[in-house]
């Protein structure tokens, strides 16, 4: 049995939440995250204790919308993946040679599904290897629900956003989870300032949806991007690195 009284003050907080978009387009957007499949899903949360409420939106990203919410007394995001995404043909083109997701049937909807399972399975991979990310809970259909980072004032800002007092440090920091990365047999593949939150003076990766096995046919190619991306960042912040010289570190870790 579904917790009628649950569901309804859902409804009223999304009923809230498009009420106080004045945005045309972002509107739009929350028209398209909120269908009625999306709902059930909701509901089926709040029956099964993993989430009590949908407070606020934290950000909107190509994929997905991230939302904060609260279960167990704790703060959760909630990451709605778009099924009407404009996307769609980049997605797939990390889902298509990873061996886990051999059998997802063409489609927008199957391929959305398989994204937002790929993001979790990639979630519980890199924490078992001590990468720090945001630590996943529970995934349904297209929602993700995971550790809300930052705090009731803020989420935790991008590491492009911040001021860095020790770059050397932070940079340390990301080697020592790129390294973890690699312990986990995964590539990010999409890894850079845009995909490193900064909380209390620790680095998280997050959005690691895309990340790939090391056997996937173009992980060599996305690995060195990533490499370039941080690469070209810290060089930017005064560290003295280049591609070659942080693939060095990396290989020596």
């Amino acid at each position: 049995m579904f917790d009628e009284r649950a569901l309804q003050r859902l409804e009223a907080q999304v009923d809230a939440l498009r009420t106080r978009e004045k945005d045309s387009d972002a509107l739009k957007t929350y028209h398209q995250v909120f269908d009625r499949a999306c709902l059930r899903v909701l509901q089926q949360l709040i029956n099964d204790g993993v989430l009590a409420t949908l407070d606020y939106p934290v950000s909107t990203g190509k994929e997905a919308n991230i939302f904060h919410g609260t279960g167990d007394r704790r703060a959760k995001a909630v990451k709605i993946y778009r099924i009407a995404t404009a996307t769609f043909k980049n997605i797939a083109t990390y889902i298509e040679g990873d061996p886990r997701f051999k059998r997802v049937k063409r489609g927008t909807k199957p391929t959305i599904f398989a994204w937002a399972q790929k993001e979790y399975q990639n979630l519980v991979r890199m924490q078992e290897a001590g990468v720090r990310v945001p630590s996943p809970e529970r995934v349904e259909a297209n929602v993700l629900v995971m550790e809300y980072i930052g705090d009731e004032t803020q989420p935790a800002p991008l590491l492009r956003e911040i001021v860095i007092d020790d770059p050397h440090s932070v940079y340390n920091d990301v080697i020592d989870n790129m390294r973890a990365i690699r312990k986990a047999g995964l590539v990010h593949a999409d890894l850079s300032e845009y995909n490193l939150l900064f909380w209390d003076e620790r680095v998280i990766v997050i959005d690691v949806g895309q990340a790939v096995l090391f056997n996937h046919p173009r992980a060599p190619e996305w690995y060195k991007r990533d490499i370039a991306n941080i690469a070209r960042f810290f060089h930017r912040k005064g560290v003295d690195v280049t591609p070659a010289s942080l693939e060095e570190a990396l290989g020596a870790g």
